[in-house]
């Protein structure tokens, strides 16, 4: 199961950002895990929209983000000992049949009508659960796929998957919200995952470098003490936990924005998650265009400022297409701050510790979404969703500054 990533270039390198694509078993991931992400985000957005429609109460919307999200921060960074250790392509076919399976649950209890506000949190807490484990081993096992001088491309192309599905997802969910139903969405998703399921089969995986004598707490101890012993990680590290926790509650309560606000119903809905991810999808190429060049720190708390300046106006704009327009600045922003944090995380991290690395700032990462939403939901019934989701932005624009002028280093790596 052990192969060097140096077997698999084929033909002619490929210029610029694009060159990780040069490696199969990248190649052949990127596309299995694309398709996934397309239904994971037609489901998203569908269910989303659901719960703001039936159940009113915003506060909905934090429950289901924060059980989505929670078991990511109870137990991703054992899922990142676990990535170290165990046999990876098994945490990530398991992972990915359980996820389909909860999808398909989704589906049916909606067809029979018989999906409530229970079934929603508790589906969402075990698909969360499930990805706890896949998705610090799926960080590890794809910069394993590349030479070391590729993770920066390997990093960037995978942030651009995420974003294309950000941006088409919403649009394939606005159209079987229109004309299927939600029902429909989880369907789409539930079949998505044969995609990654076949590309897994299909690719060799390296074999954790770990030794196998450190106990499970060792491990994980070591883990945690190589971040808090090397500074640009730790900072790095907390950054990402107060990016999301300020930014990520604007995609959770978009519905509120675009049915409450804008009155612009389901497809506008569509139109502003869609606007914000082809910003996405351009932050990520210009930034994998970029590469390795001097400055990546202040581009990345740039990036998060910009980002809260044009997300607070969009939630106050009181006009769909003004609102759209600065959400496609605002993704570009979040997407260019984030993905040089990641790369960063990444080029710090050793092969021996990189799964747990990567877990820890994934769980600081992932952890602040939730905690950010949840907070944000009471303060949302108290206060409306405009003003809420700009006070968020500019507290984010206030860390950014902080970090900028701080002595720790971030604005000079």
């Amino acid at each position: 199961m052990t192969s060097t990533p140096a077997e698999t270039p084929a033909g002619r390198a490929l210029p610029g950002f694009l060159s990780a694509f040069g490696f199969r078993s990248f190649r052949v991931l990127w596309t299995g895990a694309f398709v996934s992400s397309l239904g994971t985000w037609t489901q998203d957005v569908a269910l989303n929209w659901l719960v703001h429609e039936r159940f009113v109460d915003p506060r909905y919307l934090g429950y289901r983000s924060f059980a989505s999200d929670a078991p990511l921060i109870a137990f991703m960074v054992i899922g990142g000992a676990a990535a170290d250790r165990v046999d990876r392509r098994r945490i990530l076919l398991t992972s990915q049949v359980l996820q389909m399976t909860f999808a398909a649950c989704l589906a049916v209890l909606y067809a029979t009508d018989r999906l409530s506000i229970a079934p929603i949190l508790l589906l969402a807490f075990f698909t969360g659960l499930a990805q706890s484990q896949s998705a610090p081993t799926y960080q590890a096992v794809l910069t394993t796929l590349v030479p070391p001088q590729q993770i920066p491309s390997a990093v960037a192309l995978n942030s651009l998957q995420f974003n294309l599905s950000r941006a088409i997802g919403p649009v394939i969910a606005g159209l079987l919200l229109i004309r299927a139903g939600a029902g429909w969405c989880f369907a789409v998703n539930a079949l998505s995952f044969l995609a990654v399921i076949v590309a897994l089969w299909r690719i060799s995986i390296p074999s954790p470098r770990t030794g196998g004598s450190e106990t499970l707490r060792q491990s994980l101890a070591a883990g945690f003490r190589h971040v808090r012993e090397s500074r640009p990680l730790l900072v790095l590290t907390l950054l990402a936990f107060a990016g999301s926790f300020l930014s990520y509650p604007l995609l959770t309560y978009m519905p509120v924005i675009a049915g409450d606000v804008l009155k612009s119903g389901a497809r506008g809905y569509s139109q502003l998650l869609s606007s914000f991810g082809a910003g996405a999808i351009l932050g990520a190429v210009v930034t994998a265009q970029r590469g390795k060049r001097d400055g990546r720190g202040k581009r990345a708390l740039l990036g998060l400022g910009a980002y809260g300046l044009a997300s607070a106006a969009a939630v106050l704009s009181p006009v769909q297409g003004v609102a759209m327009a600065l959400l496609l600045v605002a993704g570009y922003s979040l997407v260019t701050g984030f993905s040089i944090l990641n790369s960063l995380v990444q080029e710090h991290a050793t092969d021996a510790l990189r799964g747990r690395i990567v877990s820890i700032y994934g769980l600081a990462f992932r952890g602040g979404m939730p905690l950010g939403a949840l907070v944000a939901g009471f303060l949302v019934r108290s206060f409306g969703a405009p003003f809420t989701l700009a006070s968020y932005s500019f507290v984010l624009v206030g860390v950014a500054l902080a970090v900028w002028f701080s002595r720790d280093g971030v604005a000079k790596l």
